[in-house]
């Protein structure tokens, strides 16, 4: 005799059972079309950009310029972000495939540069049309970076002031009076090089010549004995290779400075990174704060910088300043009446 047992099911538990199957068949459903949207979109994006880079490529062209082929997306720079090249090589590389040429055509990602390969071309600039193109282009804004407030990045006016103050500090007098302290640091490289010798040691000549250049620029712009040559690992030579250290935000800011100094500021970047910016501005700072405590003197450019901050006469009783027809300052000597 067969026993039958009877199954008794909750309505509701099926219902929530196939509400569950729906539902989640939904959102799979709902996540395939985001994501074939999204790649949709990620697609056309990519066309657009792609064929307005292809599009600005042509400038050149269009314009019957010779120009350096670029490659997608960094123009004629792309080894240089991807860390294969320095950025004088790239402009080597470009100088040699514009051979016979000129002048020619690069571009920076979608910006065209034009690049100038003729000597009488570049000297009407640097001196006939000077006053055309005194302007560089660099990122500079004190604000984000004190250190950009110098010749080479600031425009206008204001760099045509400063370079009023700092022209009398470049003078061959002034330059005669830091003469002892390029000859110390030579007779010490001297001193290390025989040492060597004297042992048969091998060095490496790249090294050395860097740490002596850097004693140089320490002493005479600094006003500082960093010793370099005896001690490799000095704190000022640490701080000065992270300058131009090859690192992913040097190269980035090393591309937006001359390209897209707007987009520094936008970004708040500065080209130096803000801790090497900060020691080398308090070193500087607790310099000068010292020699003048102290009454303390040097035959450094520091020295200068000093003295025209203290609105001290800086021209030399031998050499006149005068403005040039191009309204630029240059030396006349009063003896020879050449121009320097």
């Amino acid at each position: 005799m067969s026993t039958e047992k009877a199954v008794l099911i909750n309505p509701f538990v099926c219902v929530s059972a196939v509400l569950r199957e729906n539902r989640t068949a939904n959102m799979e459903c709902i996540f395939e079309k985001l994501f074939l949207y999204l790649g949709a979109l990620a697609v056309s994006v990519l066309a657009v950009v792609y064929a307005y880079f292809k599009v600005s490529f042509t400038y050149w062209k269009k314009k019957n310029i010779p120009y350096v082929e670029p490659n997608f997306p960094f123009g004629n720079f792309d080894d240089t972000l991807r860390f294969r090249k320095s950025i004088g090589s790239i402009f080597e590389d470009i100088y040699n495939k514009l051979e016979g040429q000129k002048y020619g055509g690069i571009y920076v990602c979608t910006k065209p540069l034009f690049l100038f390969r003729d000597p009488d071309i570049i000297k009407n600039i640097l001196v006939k049309d000077f006053i055309s193109f005194q302007d560089r282009g660099f990122f500079n804004d004190e604000e984000i970076e004190p250190l950009t407030g110098n010749l080479f990045s600031l425009e206008g006016s204001k760099w045509r002031n400063f370079r009023v103050k700092l022209t009398p500090t470049f003078t061959s007098g002034k330059m005669k009076m830091m003469f002892q302290t390029l000859v110390d640091c030579g007779e010490e490289l001297g001193s290390i090089l025989e040492k060597c010798a004297n042992n048969e040691e091998v060095i490496e000549v790249k090294d050395i010549l860097a740490r002596y250049s850097t004693d140089i620029i320490a002493s005479c712009a600094f006003g500082i004995q960093c010793n370099c040559l005896k001690n490799p690992d000095a704190e000022f030579r640490q701080w000065g290779r992270r300058v131009f250290g090859p690192s992913v935000r040097n190269a980035i800011t090393a591309l937006l400075s001359p390209l897209f100094p707007k987009a520094m500021s936008v970004l708040k970047l500065g080209p130096i990174e803000p801790k090497v910016s900060k020691y080398f501005r308090n070193m500087v700072e607790k310099t000068v704060n010292y020699r003048e405590r102290n009454n303390v003197t040097r035959n450094d450019f520091l020295q200068l910088l000093i003295q025209i901050k203290n609105k001290v006469n800086l021209d030399d009783e031998n050499e006149i300043l005068e403005i040039n027809d191009f309204g630029n300052l240059e030396n006349k000597n009063s003896e020879s009446g050449m121009h320097s």
